[in-house]
């Protein structure tokens, strides 16, 4: 099962993380976007790849 919601995080949450950073991003705060967008995609892809490898 956290091989599923590993592989579901890398194609569906990392990217949205990505977009909500770059909507926050173009809305004016540009500092705190470029965090949420970058930190936020990062952090999502590490969770992913750790539920992956600790369904083997």
């Amino acid at each position: 099962m956290d091989f599923l919601i590993g592989i579901i995080l890398i194609v569906f949450g990392a990217p949205l993380v990505g977009v909500a950073g770059r909507v926050i991003e173009n809305s004016g705060r540009e500092g705190i976007g470029k965090t949420i967008s970058v930190g936020g995609y990062l952090a999502v892809l590490v969770l992913a790849i750790w539920l992956i490898i600790r369904s083997f």
